[in-house]
């Protein structure tokens, strides 16, 4: 049984899952940033094929311990989720989004995360490398 969630939390989870969903539709990479959507939360923008794939990067303890049902999270520096529609919708697709690599979200059962005891923009490449093997290959540098 999972326990309740504050209102407010709710609301931030579905700002951030209307960031998301917006921002499928712009601009493609192979990888990238994006502007933070709500107080700690940025997305993380890629692409698996030619399917959009975008990522909320939770960096707030609260929050980590409330997606996590655990609020003795230890050392961590951040949460990586993806929605569990979104990934169904990259596979349908032909395009593998390892789910098994990722742990269920027990307050919000449609994400699914991974918590990284510090992070940086090369562990987050190098995880979205492993998790989702159609990340498109890196272009030859010039």
């Amino acid at each position: 049984m999972s326990r309740p969630v504050q209102t407010t939390f709710v609301d931030k989870v579905r700002r951030v899952q209307e960031a998301v969903t917006a921002a499928r539709g712009a601009a493609r990479r192979h990888f990238g940033f994006g502007e933070e959507v709500a107080p700690g939360v940025r997305l993380v923008l890629s692409e698996a094929g030619s399917r959009p794939l975008v990522f909320s990067l939770w960096t707030l303890p609260q929050d980590i311990a409330t997606l996590c049902s655990d609020a003795s999270v230890p050392a961590t520096a951040a949460l990586l989720a993806v929605d569990s529609a979104q990934a169904r919708e990259v596979t349908a697709a032909g395009h593998t989004v390892d789910l098994g690599q990722f742990s269920r979200s027990q307050s919000n059962p449609e994400l699914y995360y991974a918590l990284f005891d510090h992070v940086s923009q090369r562990q987050i490449h190098t995880l979205l490398h492993r998790l989702v093997p159609a990340l498109a290959a890196h272009a030859p540098a010039a």
